[in-house]
């Protein structure tokens, strides 16, 4: 009996992905000659930004997506309610939008359950998942995007400093310059950020004024996104259950408002297409205080910092490939 039903859930597994499939292809194909490698960390449960940025970038065909990453939200977790351990909450919802979205390929790992601490802790499968892709034989460009905690490329970073050269950080995660303070994906983890910020490895910063700007509202993605098969659905949902979720969880304080969201975690994706060039500057590394605000790092160590994004180049793109995928 036991084996009948692990077949009979096979198969509405396998039925779900083949509908959850997209239906159409892209109008056109990128050179592939500029094609980049992919990796994605994620602390997708923490709240519903995180699932439209990996969905974003499992539709642009310009990358080839090596591997998600579920990271913890330990620290801000209990300010909501929820219980830990978060990573395995991330996990999950990973495997929920890989699902939906008929992804039976693109490899998902366990991250670190907790930040950095005064212990050492064990080298996490996405920290190794990251080393392994950095040291293999691919001359294509290799980025990887964190969208919340940086625990895991700090991991990777801290056992294997020789792949600083071959890879490209994009952190979602800070506050604007030159002051710092508290921000959601710093607080996480500060002691990772450090780690970033003190290490050789190219880095891009997109902090919180930046992603910030990628407001839409819900009566938008009811429109833009909603419709779009069974992934824009899904999208949708997720967003206004974790809206109903945070407000009532959340009393007195102005957060969620009630009809607006930010894609905050989507940046990411869209400065893979086109770097924004002229909307960032080089910036002296930072130390990370125990206050979060930013101390005198090292003054030979630069790192990107965005001052602007495009974010309506960005989620055009996003809506646009949604409906190319999944629309009728």
């Amino acid at each position: 009996m036991k084996k009948i039903t692990c077949l009979i859930s096979a198969l509405l597994l396998l039925s779900h992905a083949v509908m959850a499939t997209p239906a159409n292809t892209l109008p056109y194909v990128p050179d592939s000659a500029k094609q980049l490698r992919v990796m994605i960390s994620s602390d997708a449960k923490n709240e519903a930004d995180d699932d439209f940025a990996i969905a974003h970038a499992l539709l642009t065909p310009t990358f080839d997506v090596r591997g998600l990453i579920a990271s913890h939200y330990a620290r801000t977790a209990p300010m909501m309610g929820i219980k830990l351990p978060t990573m395995q909450q991330s996990y999950q919802e990973l495997q929920r939008l890989k699902q939906v979205m008929g992804d039976l390929h693109t490899p998902l790992y366990h991250g670190a359950l907790q930040p950095l601490g005064a212990k050492a802790q064990p080298l996490s499968e996405g920290a190794q998942a990251i080393i392994a892709e950095a040291k293999r034989d691919d001359k294509r460009p290799l980025f990887v995007l964190v969208l919340g905690p940086a625990t895991d490329i700090a991991l990777a970073l801290q056992r294997a400093p020789e792949i600083a050269s071959k890879l490209t950080v994009i952190w979602i995660g800070g506050n604007p310059y030159p002051k710092g303070g508290w921000e959601y994906n710093l607080f996480n983890d500060p002691q990772a950020a450090n780690v970033l910020f003190q290490s050789t490895v190219p880095l891009w910063q997109v902090p919180h004024n930046v992603y910030m700007s990628m407001r839409v509202s819900l009566a938008e993605l009811a429109v833009k996104v909603k419709p779009q098969g069974a992934t824009g659905d899904y999208l949708w949902q997720q967003m206004l259950d974790f809206n109903r979720f945070a407000s009532a969880a959340l009393k007195n304080v102005p957060w969620p408002k009630s009809e607006v969201w930010v894609l905050g975690d989507n940046p990411a994706v869209g400065l893979l297409l086109d770097d924004h060039q002229y909307h960032y500057q080089q910036v002296s590394a930072p130390r990370v205080n125990d206050d979060l605000t930013y101390g005198k790092g090292a003054q030979t160590r630069k790192v990107r910092v965005y001052e602007d994004i495009d974010a309506h180049f960005i989620l055009e793109d996003l809506f646009a490939k949604l409906k190319l995928a999944y629309g009728q």
